[in-house]
């Protein structure tokens, strides 16, 4: 078939179609898939060790089997087992108390102007921290405790707090103090979300009390609700250092949980394959607690029927009496002060001589002074303060190279649907790991490498177990832009620059909560080094845990470590802690 137009001369040769047709399909460019490739490698330094670990568990003298399971018929182990569980429903019941907590401060706007701060401080700080505040408190002892004290007062006598059961008083009390002000704050942000149409279109149809929180709050916080039961509840099964700084060493056994229990069996040269099922066992639990939670975060719209009305401007979130408004700063001054009163004990202690803190309580007048800083610097406090900075800063920095561009590879980089979800399944499971899935291999192989001691080493741990969170709140952001705009930007017709500038203001707060959350948790790590470090790292938690072990004899210095390795992460939180919160329910808000 030929073709002429302005002189010049086509000639088209055909030729007859065989075969079966054959679907078409786009082609893909290769250049967005090796965003992935550092996130890749950075996630094997805990994929490989997982997978020994689970190797190890099912591998037997004769084969594969499940024989090295026969450890959970330990009755030390089922005991974990009970433990751990226990500490599940813990986490639910701080979830519950959260929730009416930010109910109340939503109600009353006055109590937050103080509570707000008070709940930052302790989430602050570590767990170790906590730990060791606590102990101060119900220390056994009049002369120091102040629980002991008051309780003595009033009655007489007092029980050991730190004895057989009443530990776990001790427990859930720090666990909740450290843990609280997350779940209130997220709660109180999701609240404060709420679109005041449908709030004024409720209070307009006299929707009150109990109706509107059956009707209205609970349903739009479901998607905030899963944020926070998950992360609660998997720290409630992965709680380690607070039972080891807490509960004396003739109670230990009590108190254990699976972690723990792992622990020791690792210590007393306890068959590999029979430890690796111990991980394997809290690994599983550890992620059916993060599939339940996965499904909480599904996005649900709210189904109630409402009638449209014209309601009234002025009406909104439901007004407390008169009296209340009058007295909520009252009311909220108060709660701060019980609240930051934990707080304010360390500190004192921290202010007296390690002689006096030994023996009297932070109420005495004598003995006041720095010595005990002294003393808590001239065990290497301020060393582990230089290492733990460059350990911290290190592992934020590699984690946000690496997560930025492997999030805008999942949310926008055209990934194939099955492709997607398969890499978002990975990073959900690599999320809720326990340490003890990876810990021992990961150390055998540092230490064959000759990095033990390393810094460098342990940064990489660090941003390789913060890699999956963060790739997951910063997918969460970055797919928070419209749909149709993403489209043409992947199709061409709209510059990606485009896209960047209409997620801004999501995508900030989300690197903001990335940043500052890793480098506290970092900062405050306990686990992750003591599994892991070699003696050539002395990170602050564990010069810290190094002097609680003597904790009646060195309080005061305790006190002053603690004191001091609280500084660097308080004041990080509460400079950045409403950024952090919108970070956090980037994507989850009502």
């Amino acid at each position: 078939m030929g073709l002429q137009t302005n002189g010049l001369s086509l000639e088209v040769v055909g030729r007859e179609i065989t075969g079966r047709p054959v679907p078409g399909k786009p082609r893909r460019p290769a250049g967005p898939y090796l965003l992935g490739l550092p996130a890749l490698l950075l996630s094997c330094l805990l994929l490989v060790p997982i997978g020994v670990t689970v190797v190890a568990a099912f591998r037997t003298p004769g084969g594969f089997g499940f024989a090295n399971f026969g450890v959970m018929t330990d009755p030390g182990a089922l005991r974990a087992v009970g433990n751990s569980l226990l500490w599940v429903l813990v986490a639910f019941g701080i979830v519950v108390v959260g929730f009416f907590l930010a109910l109340l401060s939503y109600r009353l706007p006055a109590v937050t102007t103080f509570l707000q701060p008070a709940l930052v401080i302790p989430f602050a700080v570590s767990v170790l921290v906590s730990g060791a505040t606590f102990r101060l408190l119900f220390d056994p002892t009049p002369e120091r405790g102040t629980v002991t004290a008051v309780w003595t007062k009033l009655f007489g006598s007092s029980p050991v707090w730190l004895g057989p059961g009443l530990f776990w008083l001790v427990l859930v009390s720090a666990f909740g103090w450290t843990w609280l002000g997350y779940v209130v704050s997220l709660f109180r942000a999701g609240l404060d979300a709420i679109p005041d149409d449908v709030t004024r279109t409720l209070t307009a149809e006299g929707v009150r009390g109990w109706r509107r929180l059956r009707a209205l709050e609970i349903p739009l916080l479901r998607p905030i609700t899963g944020v926070v039961t998950l992360t609660v509840v998997i720290a409630a099964v992965r709680v380690f250092d607070l039972v080891l700084i807490v509960v004396p060493g003739s109670m230990q056994q009590s108190a254990d949980v699976l972690g723990l229990n792992w622990w020791r069996a690792t210590t007393t040269g306890d068959d590999t394959g029979r430890t690796a099922a111990l991980g394997v066992v809290l690994f599983a639990i550890v992620a059916a607690v993060g599939l339940i939670g996965v499904r909480g975060l599904r996005r649900r719209r709210w189904a109630m029927p409402v009638t449209v009305v014209r309601p009234d401007p002025s009406l909104g979130r439901p007004k407390p009496s008169r009296v209340v408004r009058r007295y909520g700063w009252l009311i909220g001054f108060a709660v701060t002060l019980v609240w930051i009163f934990p707080a304010v004990v360390l500190v004192i202690t921290a202010l007296h001589s390690p002689e006096q803190a030994g023996v009297h309580g932070w109420w005495s007048a004598s003995g006041l002074g720095f010595s005990s800083f002294a003393a808590a610097a001239n065990v290497g406090l301020f060393r582990a303060l230089l290492s733990t900075l460059i350990i911290a800063s290190a592992a934020t920095a590699v984690l946000l190279v690496i997560a930025v561009p492997t999030a805008y590879l999942v949310a926008w980089g055209g990934l194939p649907v099955r492709v997607g979800r398969a890499v978002m399944a990975v990073f959900v499971v690599l999320a809720v790991t326990p340490v003890q899935m990876y810990a021992a291999p990961l150390r055998d192989a540092i230490d064959a490498a000759g990095l033990a001691g390393s810094r460098i080493a342990l940064a990489l741990v660090h941003a390789a177990a913060g890699l999956p969170f963060a790739v997951l709140l910063l997918r969460s952001a970055f797919a928070s832009a419209p749909p149709a705009l993403v489209s043409e930007a992947l199709q061409g017709p709209v510059r990606q620059s485009a896209v960047l500038a209409t997620v801004q203001r999501t995508y900030r707060p989300a690197l903001i909560a990335v940043a500052v959350l890793e480098f506290a948790l970092v900062w405050n790590d306990f686990i992750v080094g003591f599994l892991i470090s070699g003696p050539g790292t002395t990170p602050l938690s564990l010069v810290l845990w190094g002097e609680a072990r003597q904790f009646s004899a060195s309080s005061g210095p305790v006190a002053a470590a603690a004191v001091v390795a609280s500084v660097v992460p308080v004041v990080l939180m509460l400079s950045f802690w409403r950024t952090v919160v919108r970070g956090l329910t980037t994507g989850s808000r009502p």
